[in-house]
C-alpha cells in the first residue's frame, strides 16, 4: 500500500482553511460536490470517515478516513462522473470552490504537493484496479474482506459484510453469503451479527 503524503496534503490544507466553509457533520450525512451556485467543491476532512459512490450505478467505489481530500484533481480538470459522498461517520472539516482553490493554490505555490497528492490517488487507484479488476468472485471477496480487516472496530462494528462487498463488487448476495460461510467455517474468519470481527488468514483461491 502506498502511505498517504500527509506533509504535502496539510501543506495544501492550511492554505486553503482560511477560505473554506467549516463543517461538523454526523454520520450518515450526504454531501454534494456541488455548492448553491453550482460550483464545484473541494471537501477536506480532518476527522471522520467517508463513503464514496459512482452514482451512474451507485457503485462502492471507496471507505476513506481522515485526513483526507476528495476532488482536488477537479482543479485541473473537471470530472465527467459524478459521486456520491455520505459520511461513515461523524466528520469534522470544510470544503471549498475549485475556482477558488486554484487561485490559492498559485499564488502560494503549491503545484508540487498538489502533485504529490493526485499522484497518490493515482497509485491508489492502480492498487484498487489490479485487485478487482478481472478477479474472480473469491478474489474480490477476499480483498474485500482484507479492506475491512484495516479498519478499526468501531468501523467494523457500523458496517454489515454483505452488504459492503456486495455494494462494493455488484456480485450477488447468496453467492457472498455462501463464501463467507464456508470461510467462517474453515475459521479463516470470525463475524458476530453480521459484523466482521478478525481476519485469521485467508486462502489464496476458493
Amino acid at each position: 500500500m502506498y502511505m498517504k503524503p500527509l506533509t504535502q496534503l496539510e501543506a495544501i490544507r492550511s492554505r486553503l482553511v482560511d477560505a473554506g466553509k467549516k463543517f461538523n457533520l454526523p454520520a450518515d450525512s450526504e454531501l454534494n460536490m456541488f455548492n448553491e451556485n453550482n460550483e464545484q467543491l473541494i471537501w477536506f476532512f480532518s476527522e471522520g470517515t467517508i463513503v464514496l459512490h459512482r452514482e451512474v450505478d451507485d457503485l462502492l467505489m471507496e471507505v476513506i478516513s481522515a485526513p483526507t481530500c476528495i476532488g482536488l484533481s477537479n482543479i485541473l480538470q473537471p470530472s465527467q462522473i459524478k459521486y456520491r459522498l455520505t459520511t461513515q461517520t461523524d466528520c469534522k472539516g470544510f470544503n471549498i470552490p475549485t475556482s477558488l482553490a486554484l487561485e490559492i493554490i498559485e499564488k502560494n505555490k503549491l503545484w508540487q504537493p498538489v502533485c504529490h497528492w493526485t499522484a497518490f490517488l493515482l497509485h491508489s487507484l492502480e492498487n484498487r484496479d489490479a485487485r478487482f479488476i478481472g478477479a474472480t468472485k473469491y478474489s474480490q471477496i477476499r480483498a474485500t474482506l482484507l479492506i475491512m480487516d484495516s479498519w478499526s472496530p468501531e468501523l467494523r462494528e457500523r458496517t454489515g459484510v454483505i452488504t459492503f462487498v456486495q455494494k462494493r463488487t455488484k456480485i450477488s448476495r447468496s453467492v457472498i453469503a455462501e463464501i463467507l460461510s464456508a470461510l467462517r467455517k474453515g475459521n479463516y474468519i470470525e463475524m458476530d451479527k453480521g459484523k466482521l470481527k478478525s481476519v485469521n488468514r485467508l486462502p489464496t483461491s476458493y
